[in-house]
């Protein structure tokens, strides 16, 4: 399976741009056609980020000056290697280093970042207008939150900066992001970007499934049935639909198929109260249910999936090679999620 590339880091001289920044700033220029394949990626919902050995006041003015300054998240310009460059951007975005493409010209470089990250994928410059013809640079399909997706990263940095300046409490400082979460049953619109959600989440997709528009249609037209979404905003703005649950239910027990939760919302207790939410609606539809029922596939990349049914009250009960079930009795425990308003 071709593991997605979600965000590209560019080395700047004789890579991004043309010439030495430190030795001719006048001079310096972008390549022919680079912004235009910043910009394709971008709008594939790709984030872009930067690793040189450059001031970064100066990198940040040259790149106001050509009009890109905007595309590129958490940059890192320092005199440290590049490898610890990638696992300080691949931190800050909550992603995999996997999920990272590191562009420069230098073969030292790049053998460097093989060496220590070996997970990154590293590409010589000269390849840079190929990069959106590459299959791990290709999305399934376009949506909203696709061509979004840097401006919501880009609001997530804001929470953060927030979030470090607030003197109270993590309860006061969440009630005060004024998060609504808007919980229901998914529609046709909806679709395209649960397909999405299952190929971009690793850390919170309960089986690490890939799944396709088929899939999602046919699963929609069955019995007893149910796929719910989440959607989320606060006062740094929408973030889209962030999550989505695949369930069936019979008379005596609920059974989540899948569930698939964007790592770009965790450390605010959104991915509980979805499922939370979701199992107490089921619950209402089929009172007589005394258990709910989850697969897993226990890898380390979806730990946090696993640490939430766990945070949930599901105990595993079966593990068959890496598939784990686990079991959660009804009905639920009481939980309260005094800082967020759930609606449908």
């Amino acid at each position: 399976m071709i593991q997605m590339i979600k965000c590209v880091v560019w080395d700047l001289d004789d890579t991004l741009w043309e010439g030495t920044l430190r030795e001719d700033e006048a001079g310096v220029k972008l390549l022919p056609e680079i912004a235009a394949v910043i910009d394709t990626l971008d709008q594939r919902g790709i984030l872009h980020s930067i690793a040189s050995r450059n001031s970064w006041e100066q990198v940040k003015n040259k790149l106001e000056q050509l009009g890109i300054a905007h595309f590129f998240l958490y940059p890192q310009c320092h005199f440290d290697s590049k490898a610890a460059s990638m696992e300080r951007i691949a931190k800050e975005l909550n992603i995999g280093l996997d999920t990272l493409a590191f562009v420069d010209n230098d073969p030292f470089e790049r053998f460097e970042v093989n060496y220590y990250v070996p997970q990154v994928h590293t590409y010589a410059a000269h390849q840079y207008r190929e990069l959106p013809e590459y299959p791990e640079f290709q999305v399934v399909q376009a949506t909203e939150e696709t061509a979004s997706r840097r401006q919501y990263m880009q609001a997530r940095q804001m929470r953060e900066e927030a979030r470090k300046a607030h003197k109270g409490s993590r309860e006061q400082f969440l009630k005060e992001c004024r998060m609504k979460l808007q919980i229901r049953t998914a529609r046709q619109e909806d679709y395209l970007r649960v397909v999405e959600l299952s190929h971009r989440t690793n850390q919170m997709n309960s089986l690490l499934e890939r799944i396709d528009l088929p899939f999602v249609e046919s699963y929609c037209n069955q019995d007893s049935h149910y796929l719910y979404v989440a959607k989320l905003e606060d006062r740094f703005g929408a973030h889209g639909l962030i999550g989505t649950c695949f369930a069936t239910v019979t008379e005596d027990r609920i059974d989540i198929k899948l569930f698939c939760i964007s790592c770009r919302i965790e450390g605010r207790g959104i991915a509980s109260a979805f499922l939370y939410t979701v199992l107490e609606r089921l619950g209402q539809q089929v009172p007589q249910a005394d258990a709910v029922r989850c697969l897993l596939v226990r890898k380390q990349r979806n730990l946090p999936a696993r640490l939430l049914l766990e945070m949930l009250g599901f105990k595993k009960t079966i593990t068959e090679d890496e598939q784990s079930t686990y079991m959660l009795p009804l009905p639920l425990p009481r939980m309260a999620f005094d800082w967020l308003e759930i609606g449908e």
